[in-house]
């Protein structure tokens, strides 16, 4: 009993300064949820208990979500121990940038840098920090510590997709002040209408007004003319038929009275 006791005081004092060494912690942390489409950054805080030589090694890995397996672990990117940044196949397998890594604060935090979230993007996102130490010309892991994150994403439902007419269109207030725009419209073009024909049909009555005494003029004569033209053939019948009443009574006369 006495010597586990013993034994376990030793291995916490050979080994309790390596465990406890280096501190990790990702924000936010569990978990964060993003709308598809938005960026996000994951900080990866790293912090050491106690002042030493060692420098850190940090990864940043992703594990799809529906994975359980390490194997499955994609590297996203790398910091030496020259904080140079080294970026892994999954992350150039992108056309366009997507992610990016910034080392801030002497190498205490590494942001991870998410463009335009997708549901693809959803799973843990692992940040690994290794120290090393030299030791006899040659640098041995010395410590090392885990977080992990999950992210999630909101992706809309392709119902809730409209078109930007409809969009246009769905304010219940814009609807009212197009109609009522489009109602003044007609309003107005009918009174244009209206006032331009008004004006027409008293141009044509003015210059019928100035045309009609030129007629008047013109028509006297001639209705002059056609009249005494009437009388003057009236009287010509009148007398051709006293004529030929005269002549007629002559010759019964004669008949009847031959000594006339």
């Amino acid at each position: 009993m006495v010597s586990s006791l013993v034994l376990a005081l030793l291995v916490q004092a050979l080994f309790g300064d390596l465990c406890s060494a280096i501190n990790v912690t990702i924000s936010p942390s569990p978990f964060t949820v993003v709308q598809e489409g938005q960026n996000v950054t994951l900080s990866c805080v790293v912090s050491q208990r106690r002042r030493n030589t060692a420098l850190p090694v940090v990864k940043w890995t992703f594990l799809p979500a529906g994975s359980d397996r390490p194997d499955d672990e994609l590297l996203i990117a790398r910091v030496n121990m020259r904080k140079a940044r080294f970026y892994g196949n999954y992350t150039k397998s992108f056309s366009w940038p997507k992610m990016k890594l910034t080392v801030v604060k002497q190498g205490k935090i590494f942001d991870l840098l998410i463009l335009n979230v997708s549901e693809g993007d959803r799973g843990l996102y692992i940040c690994r920090v290794q120290e090393f130490k030299k030791q006899q010309d040659r640098w041995k892991a010395s410590s090392n510590s885990t977080a992990t994150t999950e992210l999630r994403v909101h992706v809309f439902p392709a119902t809730e997709a409209k078109d930007s007419l409809w969009t246009l269109f769905e304010d219940v207030h814009l609807c009212a002040v197009l109609i009522c725009s489009v109602g003044l419209l007609c309003m107005c073009m009918f009174t244009v209408t209206v006032t331009c024909q008004c004006i027409q049909r008293k141009q044509r009555l003015k210059a019928q007004e100035k045309l009609s005494p030129v007629w008047s003029v013109c028509l006297l004569p001639c209705q002059r003319r056609r009249g005494d033209t009437v009388r003057k053939g009236a009287e010509i019948t009148e007398m051709k038929y006293h004529q030929r009443y005269q002549q007629k009574f002559l010759l019964e006369t004669k008949q009847g009275n031959p000594n006339f």
